[in-house]
């Protein structure tokens, strides 16, 4: 299920529903030319790191072949879809079963169009202002 668990990746890079990580910073840091203080909050927002077109080529693009080849079970630097390190979500294996049960059942049984809206804003969590509608329907798997 190597594919789908590409899919998946893709999914919460471009839709990832965490608003952001906070993190204490514990010592100085230098980051080009700024110091962040120790004991400061630092938060890091995945729904904007997940779309920096110095990481992902055409990062508004859904593909998930860009996952290819590369570790799909860890966060990292650049793709922290349910946090990383040692702050991993205890939940993440769990949310990919869901998921991949979900996208297993609408492949195979259904089929959906979308009727109305669709529009994108990102704030910077992805929202659909106008909705988004659509038609679902039983595949005819009929075999004869």
């Amino acid at each position: 299920m190597n594919f789908t668990h590409m899919v998946i990746n893709e999914i919460v890079r471009l839709a990832n529903i965490v608003p952001g990580i906070y993190r204490k910073v514990i010592q100085d840091v230098e980051i080009n030319g700024y110091t962040i203080p120790a004991g400061w909050l630092v938060m890091v927002v995945p729904s904007v790191l997940h779309v920096n077109p110095d990481t992902y080529d055409d990062p508004l693009t859904f593909n998930p072949w860009r996952w290819k080849g590369k570790e799909l079970h860890l966060g990292t630097k650049t793709f922290m879809g349910f946090g990383g390190g040692v702050r991993l979500c205890v939940g993440a294996d769990f949310a990919k079963v869901q998921l991949a049960i979900f996208i297993h059942h609408l492949v195979l049984n259904l089929r959906w169009s979308v009727v109305k809206g669709g529009d994108i804003v990102r704030k910077p969590t992805l929202t659909f202002p106008n909705g988004l509608h659509i038609k679902i329907s039983e595949k005819n798997c009929a075999v004869e």
